[in-house]
């Protein structure tokens, strides 16, 4: 019995040497004298070789850095390059290395991405006062500020073998950042397009990180509407009722309520503000539509 399940491992053993075998077509392993190039660097150092090494390969040149650290043993670097393609489009990348590896790494963007104006931009300081490489949003965890052309900020939360973006529940991209309560984290805010409208009212958007994502409906951002929308109860223009909608919708207020007021305000319009009339009606229904998308995306 021993020396048949001998023999049978030997024939199981050479089909797996055979499978092995190349078939002038792939090789199974690289061709190389030794295998330390295919080991894990162990080091931090030896990362950010690899990176620098990627970087030139790229025609990038490194001009801003920044080292920190999770804990008291584990560290961390940013860094960031800037370049241009043969035709003088801005190309730039950002990495992130821990010794075990490189964790986050953004651009540099394709030639067509570069030509449409789509790269990265790594925000070192935001509007400031707050710095990448540190707890931006106090969760325990140093943050990564990015611009992405076309999708705004970005804040990414770093981990030893990883990193990852804080969801963002606004209705449009994050371009700026203020402390509303003092606290001294940022809250985050963009103004939303007014677009070819007759009616242009000044609509804010305000995120504040809670539960692991910016926010547009936690308590802190919730007072800031419901002040800025009763100081505006007694302005007369359509604009201004707008703005008190938006207001009265991120206080939380009953949306039949706020869409009932613009449509009573539409119908005393008169007939002489045909085009301010129908203005106002589209941004009713925009805000009706953006309201029931956010209902549905909480479902």
């Amino acid at each position: 019995m021993t020396d048949c399940r001998a023999a049978r491992l030997l024939v199981l053993l050479g089909f797996v040497l055979l499978g092995c075998s190349s078939n002038h077509h792939v090789s199974p392993w690289p061709r190389v004298e030794s295998f330390q190039p295919l080991m894990t660097p162990s080091s931090l150092e030896e990362q950010l070789e690899r990176v620098a090494s990627e970087m030139q390969s790229e025609g990038l040149t490194l001009v801003h850095e920044v080292c920190g650290r999770f804990d008291d043993v584990e560290g961390f670097c940013i860094r960031g390059y800037e370049g241009h393609d043969d035709l003088g489009h801005e190309r730039n990348a950002l990495r992130v290395a821990t010794r075990y590896g490189v964790v986050m790494a953004l651009g540099p963007p394709s030639a067509e991405e570069a030509a449409r104006g789509e790269g990265i931009s790594w925000v070192v300081r935001l509007a400031d006062r707050w710095d990448s490489g540190t707890d931006i949003n106090d969760d325990g965890m140093p943050d990564v500020v990015v611009v992405r052309a076309s999708k705004g900020l970005e804040i990414w939360g770093l981990h030893y073998r990883g990193a990852s973006p804080y969801p963002m529940d606004g209705v449009v991209p994050m371009t700026e950042a203020m402390d509303i309560d003092g606290d001294g984290r940022p809250e985050l805010m963009a103004a939303v397009p007014t677009r070819a409208e007759p009616v242009k009212p000044q609509l804010v958007e305000i995120l504040e990180f809670k539960s692991g994502r910016y926010r547009p409906d936690t308590p802190l951002v919730r007072r800031y509407h419901a002040v800025k929308g009763e100081a505006m109860r007694d302005m007369p223009t359509e604009a201004a009722a707008v703005q008190m909608a938006w207001h009265r919708f991120r206080a939380g207020e009953d949306v039949a309520d706020v869409l009932k007021a613009l449509d009573e305000r539409i119908a005393r319009m008169g007939e002489s503000s045909k085009a301010v009339r129908a203005s106002l009606r589209r941004w009713r229904n925009w805000l009706a539509s953006t309201m029931a998308e956010e209902r549905r995306g909480r479902e």
